[in-house]
C-alpha cells in the first residue's frame, strides 16, 4: 500500500492532468484534450485508480469522434472525471 504522500502526489498529478484536459476542450484543441485524457487513464491504471480510469477512457473516446466538437458536448466525461477524481482524494480516506 503506498504512503499518503505517494497517493497525495499522484492524485495531485492526475488533477493537473485534468485541469489541462478541460484547459484543451476550452480551447477547442480536441486532439491535445484526448491525448491528455489516454495519459490520465494509463496513469490511473498504473496506480489502481480504476474508476478514473474508465472515467478517462470515457473522455478520451469521446474526444476521438469527429463531431459535434465543441467544448459543451464534452462537459457530462469531464464532470465524471472530476467526481472520479474528487471520489479518490486521498484526503478524504486518511481523516484530513
Amino acid at each position: 500500500m503506498p504512503s499518503l504522500e505517494v497517493a497525495l502526489m499522484t492524485h495531485a498529478g492526475l488533477v493537473m492532468d485534468a485541469s489541462a484536459v478541460d484547459a484543451a476542450t476550452l480551447d477547442g484543441d480536441f486532439d491535445e484534450a484526448r491525448a491528455l485524457a489516454a495519459d490520465i487513464a494509463r496513469a490511473a491504471k498504473d496506480s489502481g485508480h480504476v474508476v478514473i480510469a474508465a472515467a478517462a477512457e470515457e473522455l478520451a473516446t469521446a474526444l476521438a469522434q469527429p463531431a459535434p466538437r465543441t467544448p459543451v458536448v464534452f462537459d457530462p466525461y469531464l464532470a465524471r472525471l472530476a467526481d472520479a477524481l474528487d471520489d479518490a482524494d486521498p484526503r478524504r480516506s486518511s481523516g484530513w
